[in-house]
């Protein structure tokens, strides 16, 4: 991939789970060009996180481990808010449960909520999992770390922390 192109990337990837608080705002007062602009903001979301998904493993240069590291713990970080928003919208929903008439599209909806959260943390997980192996190969870190750490990316909040971890471990082997 381009040069720019994979540092573009990670960025799209970075505010696109805010964009749909846009979508939403866009389309709220008409329902015609509502259901277009999600229509397309699902699709689109196919195409930036499969896009992402290669752009993790496809990455080369000579600073690609720290640069996926750096990009992994970015992204985890700044999605924080987004995962808080979606996981009190699942609790609101949960609870929303006592009024009879959300009794059965509330689990729908806290599914939905779950996938969606679900999808997003696999695809920023490609970044830490990517750089783990090339820090393990280079022998910046353990095989053991690289596997633990790896492991973690595919868990809610220890994914943050876990990213953290490698960035800071890539970036002191970068130094020395």
């Amino acid at each position: 991939m381009n040069g720019i192109v994979k540092k573009i990337l990670p960025v799209v990837l970075l505010i696109w789970p805010y964009l749909f608080i846009a979508v939403l705002m866009a389309g709220s007062a008409n329902e015609a060009l509502y259901s277009k602009l999600i229509w397309l903001y699902i699709a689109m979301t196919v195409v930036v996180y499969v896009m992402n998904i290669v752009n993790a493993c496809l990455y080369k240069g000579d600073n690609s481990c720290y640069e996926l590291a750096f990009f992994n713990m970015l992204i985890k970080l700044l999605h924080i808010p987004f995962y808080l928003v979606v996981f009190l919208s699942g609790a609101a929903m949960f609870l929303a449960m006592v009024v009879p008439a959300l009794i059965f599209i509330s689990p729908v909806i806290i599914f939905i909520l779950f996938v969606i959260d679900l999808l997003l943390l696999i695809t920023t997980s490609m970044y830490g999992v990517n750089a783990l192996i090339r820090a393990g190969k280079q022998g910046i870190v353990s095989k053991n770390f690289a596997l633990v750490h790896g492991i973690l990316h595919f868990f809610f909040v220890a994914d943050v922390i876990s990213s953290v971890w490698v960035f800071v471990r890539v970036r002191k082997g970068k130094l020395s």
